[in-house]
């Protein structure tokens, strides 16, 4: 499992990715982003909110994800479908993950951050690798009778992206350059 760095999220405090409060759980179903998480850039936003739609569709692709040890219960059909859909899943899911990285980059390399913390800029461009990797790995170890499996890990994933990496990393950027940087504007894409 790809370790990622955590920061201090008082509404997180003390909490596994696996033990969520509700209002986690909430937006992991029903494709919200928390306040908490909005940055207040346009194209930043809009990336976040498909990932977290993205969360809330990886929920729809198994009947029991959370119940089903592997997916032996289920029928031939019934596993390939899941199995399509995952497939389809994960290829958005990487496809975004190439924009989005690219785009916060951009953000990180035209930003004076670099230059003043360039240590916090690239453990950001490290997690983005990390995350990568780690997707990667999940598309790789597909197979038909662990979907579900597939589905749990790839969840985890994102739902620590969203609690870990946005918060420390993707706040931090974007609080930086909306107070030192104002002139910045994103790219309309």
């Amino acid at each position: 499992m790809t370790k990622q760095r955590t920061a201090p999220v008082p509404f997180l405090e003390g909490v596994t990715v696996d033990e969520l409060p509700d209002v986690i759980a909430y937006w992991r179903k029903a494709g919200v982003l928390p306040p908490q998480l909005v940055t207040g850039h346009r194209l930043i936003d809009r990336e976040h909110r498909f990932l977290i739609d993205a969360i809330a569709n990886l929920q729809r692709v198994c009947k029991s994800v959370t119940d089903f040890k592997d997916c032996s219960s289920c029928g031939h059909q019934q596993q390939a479908r899941c199995e399509n859909n995952l497939v389809a899943l994960l290829g958005d899911v990487f496809a975004f993950i190439l924009d989005h990285f690219r785009n916060e980059e951009e953000i990180i390399r035209n930003s004076m951050l670099l230059v003043i913390d360039r240590a916090v800029c690239e453990a950001h461009i490290e997690d983005h690798a990390e995350i990568a990797a780690k997707v990667q790995q999940i598309v790789s170890e597909l197979d038909t009778r662990h979907v579900v499996s597939r589905i749990r890990e790839l969840d985890t994933l994102l739902a620590r992206w969203v609690t870990n990496h946005i918060a420390l990393h993707d706040m931090l950027l974007l609080r930086w350059v909306t107070r030192y940087e104002p002139q910045f504007e994103a790219p309309d894409r």
